[in-house]
């Protein structure tokens, strides 16, 4: 759904959870909840990708303001509003994403990371991708960090189609992901407590408030039918 997206660009609001410091809105997760279930009662595909946007946004905004490199990039997308994707699922894990098969390999100041994932959320239209990764090639599975990838820095070769009933306008697709950059583009929280104190509760609280879109707009057609 480029038009809704583009035109939640024109209004700053893939910007609007970060800081006010750097440039943003500093919403709150109530109030980009708020805009989850409001986008929900028009478009649900434009919804969800807003929402999933965000979750990459607040794993940025609570786990990176101590990296100088992360706090220039949340102000380049405040002017930029590029649009970020996912891809924590990996072939090989069975949908486990406290595990990895895929692992950066980091030589001096530059990273190099091959993924091969079963799903990259909007991968095709992203502007940026968060992808998480074992530590190192010695790591264990459960060892992760995530790393922002960069247009100008990655390929994506389709190993996929995507048409599932329900979620066809966020076209996620499945991707090699070949990748490379700066080191400093790894976040320096462990994925792990990225997980569980910002990722997980973060994402059910915006996906909750766009279903809860969803459906009251379905209700309200109901509603319209019946009188």
């Amino acid at each position: 759904p480029s038009e809704g997206i583009g035109a939640l660009k024109e209004l700053k609001l893939l910007s609007a959870y970060v800081p006010t410091e750097l440039g943003g809105m500093g919403l709150d997760v109530i109030q980009i909840a708020k805009i989850c279930e409001v986008l929900g009662h028009y478009d649900g595909s434009v919804a969800m990708i807003y929402a999933m946007h965000q979750i990459q946004v607040a794993c940025m905004v609570h786990h990176g303001l101590d990296s100088s490199y992360f706090r220039s990039y949340l102000q380049e997308l405040v002017r930029q509003q590029r649009l970020i994707a996912s891809a924590t699922t990996e072939v090989g894990t069975g949908g486990d994403l406290r595990s990895s098969v895929c692992a950066i390999d980091i030589q001096g100041d530059r990273f190099q990371l091959v993924k091969k994932a079963p799903v990259i959320s909007y991968g095709a239209y992203a502007d940026d991708i968060a992808a998480t990764c074992r530590r190192s090639a010695g790591a264990p599975a459960s060892d992760q960090v995530m790393v922002l990838v960069r247009k100008d820095g990655y390929q994506l070769e389709t190993i996929s189609g995507w048409d599932t009933l329900g979620f066809r306008g966020t076209c996620s697709s499945g991707f090699v992901l070949t990748a490379s950059g700066s080191a400093e583009q790894v976040l320096p929280t462990p994925f792990a407590d990225i997980l569980s104190q910002t990722m997980h509760p973060y994402s059910h609280i915006v996906w909750g408030s766009l279903w809860l879109g969803i459906a009251t707009d379905a209700v309200n057609h109901a509603r319209g039918f019946v009188r």
